[in-house]
């Protein structure tokens, strides 16, 4: 990671390494096929939004996607706010998932 990186792109980085580290415990293999990280804020919060498709391979694929969820994935500094799985599609039988998240930076990183 560079020091420059905007905390929003730190975020999503991390998301994406920790996503990686979980399939890897359940037996799977990750392919990065296209990330996005946008900053997003409210009235009281900094964050990022993160859309990562991935291919998934391995015995136990369905299995893992379906267990992930915000309290599966742990994000040093920051708060996994909301993690979906959508758009789940098998083509020539090799499976691909869109995954969906908001991080939210923990109060003591944002100052």
């Amino acid at each position: 990671m560079s020091i420059g990186m905007t905390p929003h792109v730190r975020a999503g980085e991390r998301l994406k390494d920790e996503l990686h580290k979980s399939a890897e415990m359940a037996g799977c293999t990750l392919t990065a096929l296209c990330e996005i990280s946008q900053p997003w804020a409210s009235a009281t919060f900094v964050g990022g939004r993160h859309w990562m498709m991935f291919r998934i391979d391995g015995d136990a694929k369905r299995a893992w996607l379906d267990m992930l969820d915000e309290d599966s994935v742990y994000l040093p500094g920051y708060v996994l706010a909301e993690l979906a799985v959508c758009d789940v599609a098998v083509t020539d039988g090799e499976l691909t998932a869109l995954v969906r998240a908001l991080t939210v930076q923990e109060m003591s990183r944002a100052a």
